[in-house]
């Protein structure tokens, strides 16, 4: 069975094959371009690149996962809906009988969608890492995937500016009518381009979400092997004794697979605030020890919330609540 450290070791690899990917991409196009800021600004991106897959293989290693290429040889990276972007076959394309500010230009326009690949990589890495309860790899998903959404910005603005170089001649603005240009700009449609490549984003987060709850799934087994197999009488009667972090992942399982109405709304009336901060992670000896140094609110407290839920009488019970329930 799929673990969920697995799950999060799975994501992370894809996360680091896009950055791969990326990186491959721009070695080419970066021999196209002449001196000046936009090659430094594709130098920036390339290093950048690599520091991310540096970044992703760390947290791979201190996982315990192998630190070699999960996919071996890989042409594409796959996306949603069976899309893909072609990496490895791209340069050998701009090279052929094409104007130089083309051939930029469709450079651009696959950095583009490759950056859009690492981007909804990176939202599914945090989407899972989170689900999976790995704090440290959604944290490292979000700021990656923070500057991923960057460069994706920068990159439509190139491809804006670079669209207008092959279009436009230098008098006034003119429409240069070469049939070449015209039909490349007409191949590009670039407003089209933009929308679909948010739109390849989107779908992505589709997919995510159904990855999430493949990762959800997993999580409820953790919690319970044999969860499928209860009745809606028998989750009602294990409610009570679960965390509130383990509510949340039934309910979330609930929601995405099964929506029993039931059980949604006993969670509903279960989930409360803790008593104090980790409560749900303390075990008798340890809230007893708290409850000695408790004020009067506090304990009243924890007597309401072990009521209502794991109703433990060595709690319940002891010395430490027996001043507040003799008031």
């Amino acid at each position: 069975m799929t673990t969920a450290r697995q799950k999060v070791i799975e994501y992370l690899q894809d996360a680091r094959a896009a950055e791969y990917a990326l990186t491959a991409l721009l070695a080419p196009t970066i021999a196209l371009v002449p001196e000046g800021d936009y090659r430094r600004w594709l130098e920036f991106q390339r290093r950048r690149s690599r520091e991310r897959a540096y970044q992703v293989s760390d947290r791979l290693g201190e996982l315990g996962a192998r630190r070699g290429l999960r996919h071996l040889g890989m042409g594409v990276v796959r996306v949603a809906g069976g899309q893909a972007v072609a990496m490895a076959e791209a340069p050998l394309q701009l090279l052929r009988g094409q104007d130089s500010e083309e051939r930029v230009l469709k450079s651009t326009r696959d950095l583009c969608a490759a950056t859009a690949v690492v981007d909804a990589n990176y939202r599914a890495l945090e989407q899972i890492a989170h689900t999976c309860r790995d704090e440290t790899t959604a944290r490292l998903a979000v700021d990656l995937r923070a500057e991923s959404e960057v460069a994706l910005s920068e990159c439509f603005l190139a491809l804006d500016r670079l669209a207008e170089a092959v279009v436009f001649g230098d008098s006034e603005g003119e429409l240069v009518q070469q049939a070449s240009r015209a039909g490349a700009v007409q191949m590009l449609q670039l407003p089209q381009l933009r929308e679909s490549m948010y739109r390849l984003r989107d779908e992505a987060v589709d997919v995510l979400r159904s990855a999430r709850g493949e990762a959800v799934r997993i999580e409820v087994r953790t919690i319970n092997p044999d969860y499928d197999n209860l009745s809606v009488e028998q989750v009602l009667g294990w409610l009570t004794q679960l965390s509130q972090a383990e509510l949340a992942t039934v309910d979330a399982y609930e929601r995405a697979a099964r929506n029993r109405m039931p059980i949604l709304e006993a969670i509903h009336d279960l989930q409360v605030r803790e008593p104090w901060p980790e409560y749900d992670r303390m075990n008798v000896t340890a809230i007893r020890a708290r409850l000695r140094e408790a004020d009067e609110e506090q304990i009243r407290s924890v007597l309401d919330y072990e009521r209502t839920h794991k109703d433990r009488s060595s709690i319940l019970n002891a010395p430490e609540a027996q001043v507040v329930v003799a008031v």
